[in-house]
């Protein structure tokens, strides 16, 4: 099994006075909603809606990137263990607070799978993405939307005549490259990565493509959709106990050749001081292609960064990372880790800057200052 992860964890000087552009959100520049809600509740990035009450803004970011649905709530938020916030709706997700939050319960912004094809009865359906993460495409040889949706996105497999000339859809980009589907002259190279820094832009992952086919008896899987992106902030502390943040891309469905996955989605943590305790996972990564009998190509993996201000820490004892999809041929040599200094915030008077290295558990870097991509 092959994976890479790209955790890019950037210690960043940042106020919570005055919006700065390519910083993220503030919590700040908002009004409040008041409280967060207590017990689960679903968060519609469309309509701006929460727990079916307005409020929400929406953030235009341009370049490219998914427009921001941003809800911005007292300090001292909650989010009991067991209790989930649900995310529907196409745009991104930014969930900030006045002050401190603490992260108990499960936020899943990750992209569906896709559907098998059923042989002479219905070709595959690629997956839907949330929170700005890209369709997964359909399977062939008869649909329309065969490639998947984003920067980074699969294309289809090879539909033909020919049962030779079939081919599997190839996983997404964003993160890491994207898996190859098909092989010989069916090959289709997977999705190229796109979105470093996150601070910049915050984009989502990209869909997988759908399998080719040849007839109704030869129909292709959908691709899986890509990982919606996440934005978490506080202007104090902001705590993860026992928490479930997902952001993974869907997995491609099996078909006469089969779907692509979708890349693993964005998530950006930031606050004064970020603690993730040793029973929360925080995970944003790419979708498997579909398995029999023609694989699709993995999806790659998706971006996770953590900022905060130098006069706080951060405390990791969990897990947090972003792999590629276990099946399929995932490109070797990525970096798995990128650091940067340069975080693109005017640094406040009298504080140095500093980059925090997450997770480098005494590994190697490479070349850049990057760690070098690791298989097994």
């Amino acid at each position: 099994m092959r994976y890479k992860t790209v955790v890019a964890a950037v210690l960043a000087i940042f106020g919570f006075g005055n919006a700065c552009p390519g910083t993220p959100l503030r919590p700040g520049d908002f009004l409040s909603l008041g409280p967060l809600p207590a017990g689960g509740f679903e968060i519609d990035t469309d309509a701006l809606t929460f727990g079916g009450a307005a409020g929400g803004v929406l953030h235009t970011q341009g370049g490219g990137a998914p427009d921001i649905a941003v809800f911005v709530f007292d300090g001292g938020g909650v989010l009991a263990s067991g209790d989930n916030i649900t995310v529907t709706g196409g745009n991104a997700l930014a969930l900030l607070f006045q002050g401190s939050a603490t992260l108990a319960g499960t936020i899943d912004v990750s992209g569906a799978n896709g559907l098998d094809a059923i042989q002479n009865v219905v070709t595959g359906i690629g997956g839907s993405g949330v929170a700005g993460g890209g369709r997964g495409g359909n399977g062939g040889p008869f649909s329309s939307g065969q490639d998947g949706v984003g920067p980074g996105r699969g294309v289809a497999g090879s539909s033909s005549a020919s049962v030779s000339g079939v081919g599997s859809g190839a996983g997404a980009g964003f993160g890491t490259m994207g898996g190859q589907g098909g092989a010989g002259v069916t090959t289709r190279e997977g999705g190229a990565p796109y979105g470093d820094p996150l601070r910049d832009l915050l984009f989502a992952g990209s869909g997988g493509g759908g399998g080719g086919g040849q007839s109704n008896q030869r129909l292709g899987g959908g691709g899986g959709a890509g990982g919606g992106a996440l934005e978490i902030g506080a202007q104090t502390s902001l705590g993860f106990v026992g928490a479930t943040i997902l952001a993974n891309g869907g997995d491609g469905a099996n078909g006469f050749a089969d779907g692509g996955g979708g890349s693993g989605g964005a998530i950006v943590l930031h606050g004064f001081e970020v603690s993730v305790d040793l029973n929360s996972l925080i995970q944003a990564s790419g979708g498997v292609g579909g398995e029999v009998p023609n694989m699709g190509g993995c999806g790659g993996a998706g971006r996770i960064e953590i900022l905060h201000h130098p006069d706080g820490e951060f405390v990791d004892l969990g897990v947090i990372e972003a792999h590629a999809g276990a099946a399929g041929d995932c490109v070797d040599g990525e970096p798995v880790l990128t650091i940067s200094a340069d975080v693109g915030v005017p640094e406040p008077s009298g504080l140095a800057t500093a980059v925090l290295l997450l997770g480098l558990g005494g590994r190697r870097l490479g070349p850049g200052g990057r760690r070098a991509a690791r298989s097994e």
